[in-house]
């Protein structure tokens, strides 16, 4: 199964698919910069098509999402939550399932702590990968929740063969 997962942002979006496996293996991952002076609606029509381009290129099986937690800054959740409302359309245009997750689903499934660090997440998704360096954070966030997803699935709806 190949899994794409984004990190949606209203000025910089994270991307990375994986496929299943034991380990799961890195297909690709990066970063969709928006014009930053260019106003919201028009990144946001600028985000829908680089991602629909993305999706027809990749062909993933699944997309996935961290949740939006409007709580702590409710502006930026507002513009978060529209640019999840793009992801939102492409995924019901190509008819993928899409899963959310909150973002402590993704910290103790990555680290066995739900409350873990950025750091601690972006370490074990490297781990995990196999990747050597940094990469950008809004990639590593769209690596981990597909990663939590390939976890979760293993996890909860064991399919033959898987192990």
């Amino acid at each position: 199964m190949r899994v794409l997962g984004v990190d949606p942002g209203s000025r910089v979006t994270g991307y990375g698919l994986v496929e299943t496996g034991h380990p799961p293996r890195l297909l690709r991952w990066g970063v969709i910069r928006l014009g930053p002076r260019t106003p919201l609606p028009g990144r946001l029509r600028e985000l829908y098509r680089r991602l629909r381009e993305l999706l027809e290129e990749l062909r993933p099986e699944v997309l996935v999402l961290e949740e939006v937690i409007p709580e702590r800054f409710p502006r930026a959740a507002l513009a978060l939550g529209q640019a999840q409302g793009v992801v939102l359309l492409l995924s019901a245009e190509a008819g993928l399932p899409l899963f959310t997750y909150h973002p402590s689903t993704i910290k103790q499934t990555l680290t066995g702590n739900g409350r873990a660090s950025k750091e601690q997440v972006a370490y074990m998704v490297r781990a995990t990968l196999g990747l050597n360096g940094r990469t950008p954070p809004d990639a590593t966030d769209a690596l981990a929740v597909a990663l939590t997803h390939i976890f979760r699935e293993r996890t909860c709806f064991p399919r033959s063969g898987d192990g």
